[in-house]
């Protein structure tokens, strides 16, 4: 189930003449930029301190894997982080 949403600072504003590219609902690019890694919940806290630590990376808990029908599923009511800077860019 996914939680919250990085994504690239202002792309889920809709641009005249843009064809709506579905941010909100996972289904673009703008959501991308990074790695999804799947890990116990035990071990998160540690990386992301790792990740910023090590590589200057910043990294973000962005749901759980449950069990169910093998999709990934979005909240309805799921964050959405606007994500400014990134180390990548």
């Amino acid at each position: 189930m996914i939680d919250a949403l990085p994504i690239i600072e202002g792309c889920d504003l809709k641009v005249t003449g843009m064809p709506d590219f579905k941010v909100r609902q996972g289904f673009s690019a703008e959501t991308s930029g990074g790695i999804l890694t799947m890990m116990d919940p035990m071990n998160a806290r540690e990386f992301i301190k790792e990740a910023a630590g090590e590589y200057g990376a910043t990294t973000w808990i962005v749901g759980q894997v449950t069990k169910g029908s093998r999709k990934a599923i979005m909240r309805e009511d799921a964050a959405v982080m606007q994500i400014k800077d990134s180390p990548w860019q």
